[in-house]
């Protein structure tokens, strides 16, 4: 196993197989490095590519071939898993430890860092919080540059906390929604660059014949754990209708993942995936951009939406905010902190029915609600 910190694809012998394509006239793409992207193949095998400096290297691999990166050991693992893809129930029972973050926007350093300080992964990244759940609500895409480091982590991370008995919850923001969809203008020129050597338009980076972004459908955009609700902006009345449906707006968001905007003719399920009042765009709760995010949610419609869900608390990333902030007296935990200041960065930590707030440090603080 390689070292702790992911290398930065200096390629070596055991990689010698790999065909190489260098660039041509396209020299302004000199410097680019680009994590794997693994495509699924029809007889079932897989390509991945990847960039350095500025070439795109393939590799492929056989049907039931293992999928062995030795130079991105410490990303990947000895050998990536591929199961196949499942959709996971939206409903949980509060586990006994679970931490819950958002918003990472490509920190992949930083992730990493958090995690391993406060032992969700071991000293080689690999999961070490047994049965605890690792939550992500939303936005770990775009902004960023190592965005493609961050997804392939959290899917490693699903696979080796399954088979530990525990669990990581992806809850998917508009960011992943966006890119997916084709809606690139947040994400870093590297990826659209990097799209373009491998002859593919920047969306398909995350297709549905992708390793990831098969995964990706696979996830929820609503999850209800215990009585905490989990969702990336928020919800509002419009979404909730008379009674919140939480695997109806699961399904229907998933049905148009990867469709350009455009292309969505179901209306209901356009506003679900892409409209400001929609699960991930709301920002109801906040005192910011509700002329065109809002409105502002009543605390009485925030208790009817909550009380039909079975939750007593919802929690969101999404609009940002200095640290971890208690809104509607705690009904709603806002989470979404800067992942580029690392210091700065907060996430809850439940444990033995108590919350704590820890940092990169794996240090803890209080953080006290008004019970509920």
């Amino acid at each position: 196993m390689k070292g702790l910190e992911f290398k930065r694809f200096s390629l070596g012998a055991a990689l010698a197989c790999a065909l190489v394509i260098p660039l041509q006239a396209q020299t302004s793409y000199s410097a680019l490095n680009e994590a794997p992207h693994f495509f699924l193949q029809e007889d079932g095998g897989i390509i991945a590519k990847w960039v350095e400096d500025g070439e795109l290297i393939t590799q492929d691999f056989e049907p039931a071939q293992p999928i062995d990166l030795p130079e991105f050991a410490a990303l990947l693992g000895e050998e990536l898993d591929i199961p196949e893809p499942r959709i996971y129930p939206a409903l949980w029972e509060m586990p006994e430890k679970m931490l819950v973050l958002s918003d990472v926007e490509g920190e992949y350093d930083s992730l990493l860092r958090f995690l391993k300080a406060n032992d969700v992964v071991d000293d080689e990244g690999h999961w070490s919080f047994g049965k605890g759940h690792l939550v992500g609500v939303g936005d770990m895409v775009d902004r960023g540059d190592q965005v493609t480091e961050t997804l392939l982590l959290f899917y490693r991370l699903s696979i080796e906390a399954e088979a530990a008995g525990g669990h990581l919850h992806f809850i998917l923001g508009n960011h992943e929604v966006m890119f997916m969809g084709g809606d690139i203008r947040y994400a870093r020129p590297k990826y659209k660059e990097a799209a373009a050597l491998m002859g593919i338009p920047s969306r398909a980076l995350l297709g549905a014949d992708t390793v990831v972004g098969r995964w990706l459908r696979s996830c929820n955009s609503i999850e209800r754990i215990g009585d905490l609700l989990f969702v990336h902006a928020g919800i509002s009345t419009a979404t909730a209708g008379d009674k919140l449906d939480i695997d109806a707006i699961n399904t229907d968001i998933r049905s148009v993942i990867g469709m350009l905007r455009n292309e969505i003719r179901d209306v209901d399920k356009k506003i679900l995936a892409w409209g400001s009042y929609g699960p991930l765009w709301y920002r109801g709760y906040f005192g910011v951009q509700v002329a065109t995010y809002g409105p502002r949610q009543s605390v009485e419609d925030l208790d009817r939406i909550l009380n039909g869900a079975g939750a007593k608390r919802v929690i969101v990333g999404h609009t940002h905010v200095d640290k971890p902030t208690g809104l509607y007296e705690d009904r709603v935990l806002a989470i979404d902190v800067t992942w580029t200041r690392p210091d700065d960065v907060r996430a809850l930590l439940f444990e033995d029915g108590a919350m704590v707030l820890v940092d990169i440090k794996g240090e803890r603080s209080s953080m006290e609600l008004k019970a509920r």
